[in-house]
């Protein structure tokens, strides 16, 4: 007699990742589409496929995971989207589903997750000084056009909360991350925001893109064989400060590593993005130059709090015990950055 094997324990889905079969599917019946061919293009923030339709046309259909920030926010970026696009700004064209909704919900084993469809954006990233100046100039007509939104409220504004709090919160729920590591990064964490609360009056305010590393943006031709950037993935998308927009690419590039300063090549080429902001019409102050190193500290926390609140999908390893140990002094490093100012 063999014993009877106990019951298997129920099994909890923290992530799905839908197969693009699936996804093919709902493009075909909700955005009344024939798709062709779909295929996964990567897994990060969320899940987004390539969809290409019967007719040629491209699409990217988003499966918008679900964030420890709150609820999906894509009535807000969707509206902003067509409003940008309307103002004749370079960005990727979102598309309604059949009925007119911004979004399909579809059940998950997670919970309810939404599917968004955009328009491709044809191009590559930006790479030469003269592709970062344009994306520069690019980024200013997004914040220009956007002074005359009046759709949907972001359910998110980019405040010190937005960037940093939160953070806490999610290094405190890591499962190996030592008291003393999190006591520093609470001292840390207070010390940015209060410095941010001086200057925060002193500092332009404007809907940002709140993403711009420099991946979610392309630089092409067109028919004319002008140059031209559009941006896309304003997924995190919302009020918030130039300086923080404008640093996102610039701690993209940063070096992480000692002596962790920016070279000639990096500074030029970082000279030339802002240099293209203003000539697309932004305007700079000195207050907002002055706070760049304060705002590269905070969207690092920013981003290692998006990191560490997804070990259950990503794993502990992705951010892990020791590197967020380090990550106090490559912030303290960049605390100390001179910039040109122009």
């Amino acid at each position: 007699m063999h014993p009877t094997p106990s019951p298997d324990t129920i099994l909890f889905a923290s992530h799905t990742t839908a197969t693009a079969a699936s996804v093919a599917q709902w493009v075909e019946r909700h955005y009344d589409l024939p798709v062709q061919q779909c295929y996964l293009i990567r897994r990060n923030l969320n899940d987004n496929y390539a969809v290409r339709a019967a007719d040629g046309s491209r699409y990217v259909a988003r499966l918008c995971a679900i964030r420890p920030r709150g609820p999906f926010n894509v009535d807000f970026e969707l509206a902003l989207l067509t409003h940008l696009e309307s103002q004749g700004v370079g960005v990727a064209s979102p598309v309604l589903a059949a009925n007119g909704a911004t979004s399909v919900a579809l059940p998950f084993p997670e919970g309810p997750r939404v599917l968004v469809l955009f328009r491709h954006c044809e191009g590559s990233v930006p790479d030469t000084p003269e592709d970062l100046h344009l994306t520069g100039a690019t980024l200013a007509q997004i914040h220009s056009a956007a002074q005359s939104y009046t759709g949907p409220a972001s359910l998110y504004v980019l405040d010190g909360h937005h960037l940093a709090g939160r953070t806490l919160d999610y290094l405190a729920a890591h499962p190996e991350l030592a008291p003393s590591v999190l006591d520093a990064y609470r001292e840390l964490t207070h010390r940015l925001l209060g410095q941010l609360a001086d200057v925060e009056d002193t500092l332009t305010r404007v809907m940002c893109h709140g993403d711009t590393h420099g991946f979610n943006n392309h630089v092409y031709s067109d028919a004319e064989g002008v140059r031209r950037a559009a941006f896309f993935d304003f997924d995190d998308a919302g009020p918030g400060f130039l300086a923080y927009d404008l640093c996102v690419w610039l701690w993209s590039n940063l070096p992480r590593k000692a002596p962790m300063e920016p070279d000639e090549a990096l500074l030029h080429r970082w000279q030339q993005y802002l240099a293209g902001y203003r000539a697309g019409g932004g305007h700079v102050t000195e207050a907002d130059l002055a706070a760049l190193p304060l705002f590269v500290q905070l969207r690092h926390l920013w981003n290692m709090g998006e990191g560490v609140a997804r070990i259950h999908h990503w794993g502990a390893n992705m951010m892990s015990a020791d590197w967020i140990k380090k990550q106090p002094e490559v912030m303290a490093a960049w605390a100390r950055l001179e910039l040109p100012r122009g």
